[in-house]
């Protein structure tokens, strides 16, 4: 069961801040789920969906420095 907070209930029906519009839209460019956010509309986007998007693309992230992939699968127990 999910745990209810109150700031949940203040961030409910917020539209989504530049920065997470600006998160987003650098997620799309290295994330391997940008398929299924092409056709976004940020005008509509609430606080909390925008930060489930977040989730999905930084999970499915693919940076380009090998440097970074190098210590994401490091993170991830391949090495």
């Amino acid at each position: 069961m999910t745990q209810h907070d109150w700031i949940d209930d203040v961030l409910e029906d917020e539209p989504c801040s530049l920065w997470q519009i600006g998160k987003i839209e650098s997620l799309l460019v290295t994330s391997s789920a940008n398929m299924f956010y092409e056709q976004i509309n940020f005008n509509e986007l609430t606080y909390n969906e925008a930060e489930e998007i977040i989730r999905h693309l930084w999970e499915n992230d693919c940076p380009r420095d090998p440097k970074d992939q190098f210590k994401q699968m490091q993170r991830r127990g391949i090495f």
